[in-house]
């Protein structure tokens, strides 16, 4: 995310969000700054925010397909000179099951991703 969006996500956000991320993270939102993205649980909240802001001016909802999925993320969280991101996002997203389990590309085995920095790595 762009420091431009970043300070999207503070100057448009609600009292009442601002509050309900404070009591369930212990994250004072508008005190965050645009360093702290690199702490996974800011970065996602963020991300989040932006989502937000993004679909509230919008009449349509958020995308459910990974190709629609797939151009919002390159509209929105990535550079303009990464030509290939949709297809980078698509490719990605081919590797990890519904039910969170990660497809090996090497030895076709499931591994079951877990909540901490655990990644599907491929190609």
């Amino acid at each position: 995310m762009d420091e431009n969006s970043f300070g999207e996500t503070k100057s448009t956000l609600s009292n009442d969000l601002a509050a309900k991320i404070s009591a369930k993270f212990g994250v004072n939102w508008r005190q965050v700054e645009y360093d702290d993205l690199v702490k996974p649980l800011h970065s996602g909240i963020a991300a989040r925010l932006k989502i937000d802001a993004y679909y509230k001016s919008r009449t349509s909802s958020i995308p459910q397909s990974v190709s629609q999925q797939a151009s919002f993320w390159a509209s929105s969280y990535t550079v303009n000179t990464w030509t290939n991101a949709v297809s980078v996002f698509v490719d990605a997203s081919a590797v990890v099951d519904s039910d969170g389990t990660c497809r090996s590309h090497s030895d076709n085995e499931n591994t079951t991703i877990s909540a901490s920095s655990t990644f599907c790595p491929y190609k």
